[in-house]
């Protein structure tokens, strides 16, 4: 019995790995998710790299622009108000344009309202606060998109992980291109420098603000060390923390009504997580909101059609369906998807439908992954496709 239980071991991460592989070389699966993390590389070093450039060239900083325009927008004037109403409404349009669906839309209309709310009660420091606040904007925030990509793979559409890899590191991009460009102050610097704020320059330290008081209680000075040799010292606007958990929203809340609930309570509590340390304005995660909301529609038609080919059985099965092939469990979460003999019905832009084989959808699939477009996959190496047969 016990000389079974090592053959066993070995037949079951042989099924992981070969899952993983998913019909790819080793050498193919490491090409495919080097290239979905083109954007994210990107991102990470140009974050990591930022103190390289030199002051001389560097824009204007502002220390108070956001302050001003925080107030203005959200304060309850009359002003305010109407910029509030606007924003709901265009939020409303937004979601409303891409789902169709009218009550789906109403909640997009009220992350204005909510950033009031939360802010609030961000007023009120409390020990229990500190370490409630630290969980989501120290711990929770660096792990939160790999939760999110691992849960994606396991359980949407094949191709969703690859999308968000983009969109989550298009939107970060965007958001470190805004930072280097337009540099702004958050909250704490007029806390460390006092009114009237003094003009900025890029020999500040960074500051942990609130998490000072994280590191009393732990013991430690660990953020307060790790702020202080931010390489990007200004850059409030967007809040890329607001963006992280508003990018996991968006994709795990299309394939998951626990999931909206659950990721919806966490962008609730990453906003006012980031207020309540003192590390941004609300004007800032309503930024990261939209910047998050806009590559996200980029994307969007992009997902509908891979969960149309999933649904028709055309992608074949996601993470899990792979993990249990042959198994009870395997479309425990999922109905098996059907498919009408070996055909089925596409609908193309125009709104006529054709009939396509899933063979020929299967091979139109693999030539325009935006590998195969200029790679073979020869196993063990791969080499890049004759030029003259793309044009």
């Amino acid at each position: 019995m016990w000389e079974e239980v090592p053959r066993a071991l070995g037949r079951f991460f042989l099924h992981i790995y070969k899952t993983l592989l998913n019909r790819h070389s080793f050498f193919g699966l490491l090409r495919h998710i080097l290239i979905n993390m083109t954007f994210i590389l990107a991102w990470i070093t140009t974050f990591k790299n930022a103190w390289r450039i030199d002051s001389s060239i560097r824009p204007f900083i502002h220390v108070k622009y956001l302050e001003d325009v925080d107030h203005t927008i959200f304060d309850i004037t009359f002003t305010g108000i109407f910029i509030q109403c606007i924003l709901g409404a265009g939020g409303y349009c937004w979601m409303y344009a891409l789902t169709r669906r009218s009550k789906l839309s109403i909640l997009a209309a009220l992350p204005p309202v909510a950033l009031n709310i939360l802010h609030a009660g961000t007023h009120n420091l409390s020990a229990a606060l500190d370490v409630f606040t630290w969980l989501s904007y120290g711990v929770i925030h660096f792990i939160s998109p790999f939760l999110a990509a691992f849960w994606l793979w396991l359980f949407a559409s094949p191709g969703v992980t690859s999308i968000f890899a983009w969109s989550f590191g298009i939107q970060n991009c965007l958001g470190i291109m805004t930072h280097l460009s337009f540099p702004t102050a958050a909250p704490w610097y007029g806390d460390q420098y006092g009114y009237p704020l003094p003009p900025g320059n890029y020999s500040m330290p960074g500051s942990a603000a609130g998490l000072v008081r994280v590191d009393k209680v732990l013991g430690t000075h660990i953020y307060q060390n790790a702020f202080k040799a931010s390489p990007l010292v200004f850059g409030a606007f967007p809040s890329l923390h607001g963006a992280f958990s508003c990018c996991c929203f968006f994709f795990i809340a299309r394939y998951s009504r626990r999931g909206t609930y659950i990721l919806g309570f966490y962008v609730l509590w990453q906003w006012f997580s980031t207020m309540y340390l003192r590390h941004h304005w609300r004007i800032d995660l309503l930024g990261g909101l939209i910047y998050s909301a806009a590559v996200f529609s980029i994307f969007y038609r992009s997902l509908g059609r891979m969960d149309r080919a999933y649904a028709m059985g055309v992608s074949g099965g996601n993470g899990w369906q792979r993990l249990w092939e042959g198994t009870r469990l395997q479309y425990i979460f999922d109905r098996k998807p059907e498919r009408e003999g070996n055909y089925i019905l596409l609908e193309d832009s125009n709104g006529h439908e054709e009939r396509a084989s899933v063979e020929r959808l299967l091979q139109d699939r693999r030539r325009d992954d935006l590998e195969s477009a200029w790679v073979n996959d020869v196993g063990v190496t791969w080499k890049a496709k004759d030029l003259e047969t793309l044009a």
